[in-house]
């Protein structure tokens, strides 16, 4: 679903095409601003349409990242399960089963990833950059997971028949969901600053139809229709 801000930047792109054809059909308007002539708006607008598609690919990216990363965390391989597996695996070869203290720091490992909400969608695009809420989930999870790695290296007698759950593939698995936490990071800073460098020329397209509208009135007035019609846009 498009949200409320891009339907908005749509509809200030539309309106300023068309104030541009509003503008070629006044043959005596004469701004004495070249910025402000058809060509150099035409131009503009030209930009903020490359800058829309480029956000739009931006954020397609990384949406498919962020549910790749997501995946990693909550799928039926996921993190979470995996470490339910490994606390589970602990509990069945400890003498102590579930009274163990590695079983009871896995289960509060467990229970830690459990009670912390991550979510695949992408936060909105803003050009000030801070760690989202979501983003910070998915780092303390990381945590967690890294935090149950140093357990079952130090688990004796740890050899689980699920391959998934072995020290060196869990290891692997670390480093793996590590990396795309990297990744998305790298891919959102990308998404932030092409939606910056949008909203900045969204600024300057704002800019330069109001002071279109004012040379409208100071060259016919307004009360003439050359001004009152350019309201429309």
């Amino acid at each position: 679903m498009i949200s409320i801000s891009e339907k908005s930047f749509g509809q200030r792109y539309t309106k300023g095409r068309e104030l541009v054809e509003y503008l070629k059909s006044l043959p005596t308007y004469s701004p004495g601003n070249p910025d402000l002539e058809p060509p150099a708006l035409t131009n503009l607008l030209n930009d903020v349409d490359a800058a829309n598609n480029d956000a739009a690919s931006k954020l397609s990216v990384l949406s498919t990242e962020r549910e790749a990363r997501y995946n990693l965390y909550k799928a039926e391989n996921g993190l979470i399960k995996r470490c339910s597996q490994i606390r589970d695996y602990v509990a069945s070869i400890h003498t102590d089963g579930k009274k163990s203290l590695d079983y009871k720091k896995l289960q509060r490992a467990v229970q830690n990833l459990r009670g912390i909400r991550i979510s695949k969608k992408p936060p909105a695009g803003s050009p000030v950059k801070t760690s989202s809420t979501s983003e910070v989930s998915f780092g303390s999870m990381l945590k967690v997971g890294k935090d149950v790695l140093e357990v079952i290296k130090l688990v004796p007698g740890y050899a689980p028949s699920n391959t998934n759950l072995t020290v060196a593939n869990f290891t692997t698995f670390i480093s793996l969901v590590d990396s795309k936490n990297s990744l998305v990071a790298e891919k959102l800073e990308s998404y932030d600053n092409s939606v910056e460098a949008r909203l900045n020329l969204y600024n300057e397209l704002d800019d330069r139809v109001t002071k279109v509208k004012l040379a409208l009135a100071a060259q016919f007035g307004k009360t003439s229709n050359e001004y009152k019609d350019s309201l429309r846009y």
